[in-house]
């Protein structure tokens, strides 16, 4: 039974890596994971038979999933190389001026056969709700997917999109502020996050003993292949 829907509106709850497995198709092929962080989806993904390579400014080597660090805007990486190249919740990170030259270097180091995943939350959900006062990423998320757009109309290509819901729990508000800390790309301050306002949203989304936040992540592939089925 896939929980993956083609209607926003009907996205059912699942876990992002079990979403990103079943919107793969599964197969032994040669992954590029851009933005790959710490590497902790790289690794997955080789532990699920992809011989997984991944890039981040940031990123220190690891295994089992090979790791390069780079910008996404120049990849020090062979063209025709790869079945795959995936951007999971990352192209909104890219800067914006770089965006386009990403989506290009990607589609240079897929072979003709190779498929782009762009895997990108959207400003819908409990979430954005409690967020948006101290972390609000509408902009940025709408020009990662103008960017996308773009690629579409530079030349004949194939596009197939579903959605899912990812959901987070936790203890309580501190539980919160603690994890949203940790995340290496923040760009607030503990104090922007316990201001009034994003408590009040906090405390709106217990149910019970627990703190659940949702988030609808939309999910794209994109191929070049005249010959493949979107």
């Amino acid at each position: 039974m896939s929980f993956l829907s083609a209607d926003p509106t009907k996205a059912s709850v699942i876990k992002p890596i079990d979403a990103l497995l079943e919107f793969l198709g599964g197969g032994k092929e040669k992954l590029l994971d851009v933005g790959c962080g710490e590497g902790v989806l790289s690794d997955t993904l080789s532990q699920h038979g992809y011989a997984v390579t991944g890039i981040d400014p940031l990123v220190e080597s690891g295994s089992p999933a090979w790791r390069v660090r780079a910008s996404a805007g120049a990849i020090p990486l062979a063209s025709n190389s790869f079945d795959i190249a995936v951007f999971h919740w990352s192209l909104h990170h890219v800067p914006e001026d770089l965006m386009t030259s990403a989506l290009a270097e990607v589609q240079r180091v897929l072979n003709e056969n190779g498929r782009l995943f762009v895997i990108e939350p959207e400003p819908v959900g409990s979430w954005q709700e409690v967020s948006h006062p101290f972390h609000d990423e509408t902009a940025v998320q709408a020009k990662a997917a103008q960017a996308v757009e773009e690629l579409m109309k530079a030349g004949p290509c194939q596009r197939r999109r579903q959605y899912y819901l990812s959901e987070d729990f936790y203890d309580n508000f501190d539980g919160f502020v603690e994890s949203m800390m940790s995340h290496a790309y923040n760009r607030y301050t503990e104090d922007q996050i316990r201001q009034q306002s994003v408590r009040e949203s906090f405390e709106s989304c217990r149910e019970g003993d627990t703190y659940r936040l949702r988030h609808r992540i939309r999910m794209e592939e994109i191929c070049w292949n005249a010959n493949r089925e979107a």
